[in-house]
Protein backbone atom coordinates (compact mmCIF):
# COMPACT_ATOMS: atom_id res chain seq x y z
CA UNK A 1 0.00 0.00 0.00
CA UNK A 2 1.16 3.32 0.67
CA UNK A 3 4.01 4.46 2.42
CA UNK A 4 3.97 7.08 4.79
CA UNK A 5 6.78 8.17 7.18
CA UNK A 6 6.14 10.24 9.68
CA UNK A 7 9.24 12.33 10.88
CA UNK A 8 7.23 14.25 13.59
CA UNK A 9 3.61 15.34 14.27
CA UNK A 10 3.61 18.15 11.66
CA UNK A 11 5.36 16.47 8.69
CA UNK A 12 5.97 12.96 6.88
CA UNK A 13 7.44 11.61 3.50
CA UNK A 14 4.98 10.35 1.62
CA UNK A 15 5.49 7.71 -1.91
CA UNK A 16 2.96 9.39 -4.32
CA UNK A 17 1.94 12.22 -6.74
CA UNK A 18 1.10 15.38 -6.60
CA UNK A 19 -0.38 18.53 -8.90
CA UNK A 20 -2.49 21.77 -8.74
CA UNK A 21 -5.41 21.32 -10.97
CA UNK A 22 -6.73 25.47 -11.49
CA UNK A 23 -6.80 26.42 -7.46
CA UNK A 24 -6.87 22.75 -6.05
CA UNK A 25 -4.11 21.16 -4.63
CA UNK A 26 -4.07 16.92 -5.59
CA UNK A 27 -1.88 14.25 -3.87
CA UNK A 28 -2.63 10.97 -5.62
CA UNK A 29 -1.47 7.46 -3.46
CA UNK A 30 -1.44 3.80 -4.18
CA UNK A 31 0.88 0.74 -4.06
CA UNK A 32 3.54 1.14 -6.44
CA UNK A 33 2.63 0.01 -10.60
CA UNK A 34 -0.71 1.64 -9.62
CA UNK A 35 -0.52 4.18 -12.09
CA UNK A 36 -0.11 7.61 -10.11
CA UNK A 37 2.53 9.58 -12.33
CA UNK A 38 0.41 8.47 -15.20
CA UNK A 39 -3.19 9.59 -13.23
CA UNK A 40 -1.12 12.99 -12.62
CA UNK A 41 -0.28 13.87 -15.92
CA UNK A 42 -3.55 13.13 -17.10
CA UNK A 43 -4.80 15.55 -14.66
CA UNK A 44 -1.89 18.13 -16.14
CA UNK A 45 -3.29 17.23 -19.91
CA UNK A 46 -6.79 17.00 -19.14
CA UNK A 47 -7.09 20.70 -17.27
CA UNK A 48 -4.70 22.30 -19.85
CA UNK A 49 -7.00 21.23 -22.77
CA UNK A 50 -9.58 23.09 -21.66
CA UNK A 51 -7.27 26.35 -20.74
CA UNK A 52 -7.22 25.50 -17.18
CA UNK A 53 -3.85 26.20 -14.92
CA UNK A 54 -2.34 22.85 -14.00
CA UNK A 55 1.17 21.91 -12.78
CA UNK A 56 3.50 18.69 -11.05
CA UNK A 57 3.70 19.47 -7.16
CA UNK A 58 5.85 16.12 -7.22
CA UNK A 59 5.99 12.60 -8.32
CA UNK A 60 7.59 9.39 -6.23
CA UNK A 61 8.34 11.30 -3.00
CA UNK A 62 6.87 14.04 -1.16
CA UNK A 63 6.60 15.71 2.01
CA UNK A 64 3.61 16.30 3.57
CA UNK A 65 3.51 19.03 6.39
CA UNK A 66 0.92 20.56 8.77
CA UNK A 67 0.70 23.99 8.65
CA UNK A 68 -2.04 26.15 10.09
CA UNK A 69 -4.61 23.69 9.93
CA UNK A 70 -3.73 22.74 6.07
CA UNK A 71 -1.65 20.04 4.41
CA UNK A 72 1.41 21.42 2.40
CA UNK A 73 2.95 19.05 -0.09
CA UNK A 74 6.76 20.35 -1.41
CA UNK A 75 8.77 17.73 -3.60
CA UNK A 76 13.00 17.14 -3.02
CA UNK A 77 14.65 19.57 -4.67
CA UNK A 78 16.40 16.47 -6.88
CA UNK A 79 12.94 15.48 -8.42
CA UNK A 80 11.76 18.85 -9.11
CA UNK A 81 10.20 19.07 -12.62
CA UNK A 82 10.23 15.36 -13.24
CA UNK A 83 7.85 12.96 -13.86
CA UNK A 84 8.32 9.16 -14.19
CA UNK A 85 5.72 7.37 -16.19
CA UNK A 86 6.42 3.39 -16.18
CA UNK A 87 7.54 1.87 -19.26
CA UNK A 88 8.03 4.98 -21.30
CA UNK A 89 10.62 7.87 -19.59
CA UNK A 90 11.46 10.41 -17.07
CA UNK A 91 9.91 13.62 -18.17
CA UNK A 92 10.28 16.88 -17.59
CA UNK A 93 7.39 19.24 -16.68
CA UNK A 94 6.17 22.81 -15.23
CA UNK A 95 6.28 22.13 -12.01
CA UNK A 96 5.53 24.52 -8.08
CA UNK A 97 7.57 23.07 -5.73
CA UNK A 98 5.01 23.24 -2.82
CA UNK A 99 0.67 23.49 -2.79
CA UNK A 100 -1.59 23.51 -0.56
CA UNK A 101 -3.69 19.76 -0.74
CA UNK A 102 -7.39 19.97 -0.64
CA UNK A 103 -8.08 16.62 -1.81
CA UNK A 104 -6.57 13.18 -2.07
CA UNK A 105 -7.13 10.56 -4.71
CA UNK A 106 -6.32 6.60 -4.23
CA UNK A 107 -5.85 4.54 -6.55
CA UNK A 108 -5.68 0.75 -5.59
CA UNK A 109 -3.60 -2.14 -5.81
CA UNK A 110 -3.85 -5.15 -7.72
CA UNK A 111 -7.24 -7.00 -7.03
CA UNK A 112 -8.85 -4.52 -4.67
CA UNK A 113 -10.68 -2.82 -7.81
CA UNK A 114 -13.89 -3.88 -6.91
CA UNK A 115 -13.68 -2.79 -2.85
CA UNK A 116 -15.76 -0.46 -1.52
CA UNK A 117 -14.25 2.42 0.05
CA UNK A 118 -13.39 3.27 3.49
CA UNK A 119 -16.56 4.58 5.44
CA UNK A 120 -15.10 7.66 6.74
CA UNK A 121 -13.56 8.33 3.01
CA UNK A 122 -10.94 10.43 4.67
CA UNK A 123 -7.27 10.71 4.20
CA UNK A 124 -5.07 11.38 7.94
CA UNK A 125 -2.62 13.40 6.98
CA UNK A 126 0.30 15.15 9.22
CA UNK A 127 -0.53 16.98 12.70
CA UNK A 128 -4.04 15.57 12.58
CA UNK A 129 -5.35 16.41 9.63
CA UNK A 130 -7.86 14.94 7.28
CA UNK A 131 -8.24 15.40 3.78
CA UNK A 132 -11.49 14.03 1.75
CA UNK A 133 -10.47 10.75 -0.05
CA UNK A 134 -11.64 10.04 -3.36
CA UNK A 135 -10.94 6.11 -4.66
CA UNK A 136 -10.82 5.56 -8.56
CA UNK A 137 -10.36 2.58 -10.74
CA UNK A 138 -7.36 3.41 -12.85
CA UNK A 139 -7.99 3.52 -16.49
CA UNK A 140 -11.68 3.88 -16.03
CA UNK A 141 -11.16 7.73 -16.19
CA UNK A 142 -11.77 9.56 -18.93
CA UNK A 143 -11.13 12.92 -17.94
CA UNK A 144 -9.78 13.29 -14.54
CA UNK A 145 -10.71 17.14 -14.56
CA UNK A 146 -13.69 16.48 -14.83
CA UNK A 147 -13.56 14.46 -11.69
CA UNK A 148 -11.90 17.15 -10.50
CA UNK A 149 -14.26 19.26 -11.22
CA UNK A 150 -17.46 17.52 -10.13
CA UNK A 151 -15.45 17.17 -6.80
CA UNK A 152 -15.24 20.92 -5.93
CA UNK A 153 -18.68 21.67 -7.22
CA UNK A 154 -20.12 19.28 -4.91
CA UNK A 155 -21.56 17.25 -7.82
CA UNK A 156 -20.50 13.79 -6.17
CA UNK A 157 -21.95 11.33 -4.54
CA UNK A 158 -20.70 10.92 -0.88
Amino acid sequence: MMSKKQTDNNSSNIHGSAVVVGETGVLIIGPSGSGKSRLAMNFIQSARAVGTYAALVGDDQLWLHHCNGRTIATVPRATRGLIEVRGSAILSTPYQHRAVIHVVVRLPGAGEGDRLPAADNQFAGPGDTFLPLLQIVPGQLQNPYELLLAYTENRLLR
